[in-house]
């Protein structure tokens, strides 16, 4: 799917702390309200958040302020960054309905919709999608932990990327969270993330004066 959209920009002299939510209007059937024009590219939209493109600035950490049908405005937070893609995850995940309703926009004939997006999908991070099964089940960390029988800080650093559980718990953190232990698997790296890699060896290798072979790159999971 593909879904064009209109970010409001950053006022000249104001600071993205006065704006705490900028507003991410969609389209509707091809057409932007108002009158504005597109400056963001829905490239992916599940029920825990959303993959945009953009050439606007966006800060990990900022929250938008989307407008979905049958929903109105939900809150979505840019949780990673690279390059001009940006991760959103919404703070309460979509309902089916809702979920059904927005995708139906972007598939609209006549609409963005038509044409295939020029970048993947990108999987759920683990720790976005542990997150969102919580939220679900209306869970608290602490009662993951429990069940768990590991701390609270230790689920909260699972959630936020800050640590990785290890693989012998998968099964035991999918018990808890009422899951299939598959579900709680990650697609292997695709050729889009080795590309990043590639393009940021380069980066960094023509700001040090030196060559790309001469640069590594540790990924921390």
């Amino acid at each position: 799917m593909s879904l064009k959209a209109h970010l409001d920009p950053v006022a000249p002299g104001d600071g993205k702390r006065r704006q705490p939510r900028r507003a991410l209007q969609l389209e509707t059937s091809g057409v932007l309200p108002g009158g504005l024009e597109a400056n963001v590219t829905i490239h992916n939209i599940s029920a825990a958040g959303l993959l945009l493109e953009t050439d606007l600035p966006l800060d990990q950490g900022e929250t938008l302020a989307i407008e979905l049908p049958q929903v109105g405005q939900v809150a979505a937070t840019v949780v990673w960054v690279s390059e001009h893609l940006y991760g959103c995850a919404f703070d309460v995940a979509l309902g089916q309905a809702a979920l059904a309703a927005t995708q139906l926009r972007a598939d609209t004939p006549g609409g963005a919709g038509s044409p295939a997006p020029a970048r993947p999908a990108l999987a759920e991070p683990l720790g976005i999608k542990l997150n969102r099964l919580r939220r679900e089940r209306g869970m608290t960390l602490a009662q993951v932990a429990a069940q768990l029988d590991v701390s609270k800080p230790t689920v909260w650093a699972w959630e936020k990327g800050k640590a990785r559980p290890l693989p012998d718990r998968i099964d035991a953190i999918a018990a808890a969270l009422g899951v299939p232990a598959a579900e709680l698997g990650e697609a292997a790296p695709d050729r889009h993330a080795a590309a990043v890699v590639e393009e940021c060896r380069i980066r960094i290798a023509t700001a040090c004066g030196t060559e790309p072979q001469n640069v590594r790159i540790m990924i921390e999971v």
